[in-house]
């Protein structure tokens, strides 16, 4: 049975990804020539043109990640990351094509960060996920937390300068970003179960706590109008809680471990 050479196959790859990054450049070019000729023989104007050589990167990234999702066979982590990165520039580009706003928009560069939080922290399949600990990999369920409190500061602060939050006022609640605050702790939580439902360390599931538990005493603290005193007593009470855990984990941990040598090797 006859196996392909790698290094042919390894040059196969790179051609292919410069066929990709010279087609996306010959794309950008003849895009510009036609809306240079547009400009010459209508009224048609058109600013900011050298905006289109930005969508470079963008190109490469997006024929890359193709090309990784073909060779796999299925859309992995690798696929996702390398298409994230070709999404910054893609969004530059569309600012200045456009003429958008800066002041306006913004919050599209606090989102995007956002959803790449979120995505990140799903189960993915990732290379090298095998040579990490599996206490280490609970901890993703943070980035999901905090991706999603970053889109959501994102969309409002979008909506409330495009004019779209107008009914917030009829909420009557002032302190309503208190909630982005508090989202976060979700993440704490997500990590403590994973920790405790698959038999890790009490000592991490009680520290994941701990963090989230300021997380949202603070929200609510905000949310409410209370006064912030209230956050400056509970922080060191966390902390105190949090180290009667491991204090009570090292015990149970030693207890076990005497248990084990007065048991002995079995015969």
């Amino acid at each position: 049975m006859k196996t392909g050479n790698p290094n042919n196959h390894e040059m196969e790859e790179k051609g292919r990804r410069g066929l990709f990054g010279s087609v996306g450049i010959a794309l950008i070019l003849i895009l510009l020539g036609i809306l240079f000729l547009a400009q010459q023989v209508g009224e048609f104007h058109f600013e900011n043109w050298w905006a289109l050589f930005i969508l470079i990167p963008t190109f490469s990234a997006f024929t890359t990640a193709m090309n990784i999702w073909q060779r796999n066979g299925y859309f992995s982590f690798a696929v996702w990351s390398t298409f994230y990165g070709g999404l910054f520039p893609l969004l530059v580009a569309i600012m200045f094509l456009f003429n958008l706003d800066w002041g306006v928009y913004w919050p599209l560069f606090v989102i995007l960060p956002g959803f790449g939080m979120i995505i990140s922290g799903l189960p993915f399949p990732r290379r090298g996920d095998q040579k990490l600990p599996a206490a280490l990999l609970c901890h993703r369920s943070w980035g999901l937390g905090v991706g999603l409190s970053a889109m959501l500061v994102g969309f409002t602060f979008l909506g409330m300068n495009l004019g779209w939050m107008e009914g917030l006022q009829y909420l009557n609640v002032e302190n309503w970003w208190g909630i982005f605050i508090l989202i976060p702790s979700i993440g704490g939580l997500a990590t403590m179960l994973c920790l405790l439902l698959g038999g890790h360390s009490l000592l991490l599931a009680l520290i994941n706590l701990a963090a989230a538990g300021l997380l949202a005493f603070a929200g609510i603290v905000a949310m409410l109008g209370l006064d912030w005193k209230l956050f400056n007593i509970a922080a060191p009470l966390f902390l105190i809680l949090a180290g009667i855990g491991l204090i009570v984990g090292f015990g149970q941990r030693k207890g076990e471990g005497d248990s084990e040598q007065s048991q002995g090797p079995k015969e």
